[in-house]
């Protein structure tokens, strides 16, 4: 699949120069329409009659082989969730912390990963470690910094795979080289990655991996998945309880089951593997080198824009997707607001460090770039 074919499937790239995958990305037709087929058959057949719970198992089954496959992990090791955030949540809060323990982040991390560091320091007196690192630090720089945080008593490193502010791709797999030198689990928060990059769990070593299945993907919102690897299992515990029978009875089948939260929409996990299933007919790595292409033509044409500032990585291993910019004096969400109403341009405003961000996917064209470049001119030109 080209990108004019993906963006047939696309009826926003008809309204809209969408720059904004990163925060949540449009579903193609063939996903919305999986979706609705899924409904409609339930409503046919029953959700909970024999026949429809046989057919939602299946599609369990078949979503956690198409995430399990996307990630490169055994079926065994993926889990179906409600988001990348979830999956954080059910590893943060079920590891046996003990006051005194230590977790390691950094300070540019998304809250959905600093808001339970938060609550264990609160509630279980954890010392969280928040290293500082630059927006546009090289990979040496990272791996120095996170490495001095790697103590005794640290029980876990959790960082993002893609800092979400500004688009710094971090070296998770040498990061998680030197945390298991000294016995150190790692979680990975992959909301910005999968679908985006190509994801190879096993070949990274981590412990835990979390994703989305609504940005990148553009699959819908409400799907996501963790990988726990074998290894790590036994470090989990679930914090929350379920009236699942699966759950409360894990099989060695399932060994994840037990940590589900809630029931979960077959129709929205039929849509989850039509859109892995198009990403794949695309390639992840084909994906990858589109966004990155224009991305980098992105951070070019704006190097020469006076009043504009690229926030993080300029090229790179370190740079994807993501370019995040300073401009002028303008405060990031009136520009979002400006950029929208009168350009048509979708993007997101961020903080720390404090910018617009623009997602390149593989359906952005060079013109759609292009375009973004001119009017940052011109609303530059305004407020320098």
């Amino acid at each position: 699949m080209n990108t004019e074919q993906l963006r047939h499937l696309l009826p926003i790239t008809r309204n809209i120069n969408y720059m904004n995958t990163g925060w949540a990305g449009p579903s193609p037709i063939p996903v919305i329409q999986r979706v609705s087929e899924t409904m409609e058959w339930e409503a046919l057949n029953g959700p909970a009659s024999r026949k429809g719970l046989e057919f939602i198992r299946g599609v369990f089954e078949l979503g956690r082989q198409s995430v399990s496959d996307l990630l490169n992990c055994d079926s065994g090791e993926a889990w179906i969730t409600h988001s990348t955030t979830e999956g954080v949540n059910i590893v943060m809060h079920g590891l046996d912390w003990d006051a005194g323990d230590e977790l390691v982040v950094c300070d540019l991390e998304h809250v959905a990963l600093m808001s339970p560091a938060q609550v264990l320091a609160q509630r279980k007196g954890v010392n969280v470690n928040v290293a500082a690192v630059s927006p546009k630090a090289t990979r040496d720089d990272i791996l120095e910094i996170i490495d001095r945080e790697l103590r005794p008593g640290v029980k876990l490193v959790a960082l993002s795979h893609i800092q979400y502010t500004c688009g710094l791709k971090m070296p998770i797999k040498e990061i998680t080289d030197l945390a298991h030198q000294k016995g150190i689990p790692v979680l990975v928060d992959g909301a910005q990655s999968v679908g985006q990059i190509e994801v190879n769990v096993k070949d990274l070593g981590c412990d835990f991996y979390a994703m989305s299945g609504q940005k990148w993907l553009m699959g819908p919102t409400g799907t996501g998945a963790l990988y726990v690897s074998k290894s790590s299992m036994g470090l989990l515990e679930p914090h929350f309880t379920t009236n699942d029978l699966e759950s409360v009875r894990p099989t060695e089948r399932l060994p994840l089951a037990r940590f589900s939260l809630a029931s979960q929409s077959g129709a929205l996990v039929a849509g989850l593997i039509e859109a892995v299933s198009i990403a794949n007919q695309i390639g992840l790595g084909q994906i990858e080198t589109r966004s990155l292409a224009l991305s980098d033509l992105l951070r070019e044409r704006v190097s020469h824009v006076a009043g504009c500032e690229v926030l993080g990585p300029i090229t790179g291993p370190s740079s994807c997707g993501l370019v995040t910019l300073r401009v002028g004096d303008w405060d990031p969400s009136d520009l979002v607001e400006e950029l929208e109403q009168q350009f048509g341009i979708a993007a997101r405003a961020v903080h720390n460090p404090d910018g617009i961000r623009f997602s390149t996917h593989f359906f952005n064209t060079e013109d759609e770039v292009e375009r973004v470049a001119a009017t940052l001119v011109e609303v530059a030109s305004r407020h320098f």
